[in-house]
């Protein structure tokens, strides 16, 4: 475990075992990583053009997945998940449906990745894996984005550094289209920073806007601390009630590790569920 978990770990005792599983999944995730080689190709121009319009720099991309390497990625990740927990159980009944062999696995990639919203197809993707082996969608969808995240955010490395110039302001990822899992406000200008919940590209956005529906301003967005916390809130909108956890970085006095801070805010997703955001 290196420094950066250790000390979370000491922290927040309670979270010792996420934090595990967590140190787990990125260990694999960089293994994975290794395997892949970028597929595109963009010109800096090319890459500016279409972030101007709107569209995330994946659409209309010729990415592939190699079926091989994704069905090896999920056996690889299942002895990482807690035994005969859930997740595992869930992860057995996806690699025993008649929708993974390797045929079908080709199909159902090259179908996610043809059109030109990926963040759409992938949901529906999930739905659909999620229905036929009788799984919640919430933990298909941590299976399937846990092996899919190395390959996306391989393809988006070369090009991380065009993205703050690119003046993108949508709430939705400018390489893949997703929507953001975290925030943060940085330490020292205080910007909010939104990240990518697939393939963590991190990217400026108004801090009086919300990411899902664009709603500005008060009384439809608002955020709540719990516990005296000031390093961790939740943004919330009343319009679309959504919302995104935030880390303040001005507070804490150093960079968030934004999948940690994840892991140790979960109290903050039930208080949200509870109090009826999604």
């Amino acid at each position: 475990m290196d420094i950066t978990f250790q000390r979370y770990v000491q922290a927040t005792p309670q979270y010792q075992e996420p934090l595990d599983l967590l140190q787990r999944i990125l260990d694999f995730q960089t293994t994975l990583a290794d395997k892949i080689e970028p597929a595109l190709h963009i010109e800096p121009a090319v890459a500016h053009q279409k972030w101007q319009a709107g569209q995330p720099l994946f659409a209309d991309e010729s990415l592939s997945i190699p079926s091989a390497v994704f069905l090896e990625a999920l056996t690889d990740l299942r002895p990482l998940l807690p035994t005969g927990g859930a997740v595992q159980m869930a992860l057995d009944r996806l690699l025993g449906s008649s929708l993974m062999t390797s045929s079908n696995v080709e199909t159902l990639l090259a179908e996610l990745l043809k059109g030109d919203d990926l963040a759409a197809d992938l949901s529906a993707w999930i739905q659909r894996l999620a229905d036929d082996t009788s799984t919640h969608p919430d933990i298909m969808a941590f299976l399937l984005r846990t092996a899919l995240c190395p390959f996306f955010e391989k393809q988006g490395a070369p090009y991380q550094e065009w993205v703050e110039t690119a003046a993108w302001r949508r709430g939705v990822c400018p390489m893949c289209g997703s929507e953001p899992r975290m925030a943060r406000l940085t330490h020292q200008e205080g910007r909010r920073i939104l990240a990518c919940s697939l393939c963590h590209t991190e990217w400026t956005f108004d801090r009086l806007r919300c990411p899902f529906c664009e709603s500005d301003g008060q009384p439809l967005l608002r955020y709540f601390t719990v516990d005296d916390d000031e390093t961790h809130r939740v943004d919330c909108c009343d319009r679309c009630q959504r919302y995104v956890k935030t880390v303040d970085e001005r507070v804490s006095g150093r960079p968030a590790n934004l999948p940690v801070e994840d892991v140790i805010t979960a109290h903050l997703d039930a208080l949200a569920w509870e109090l009826g955001y999604q």
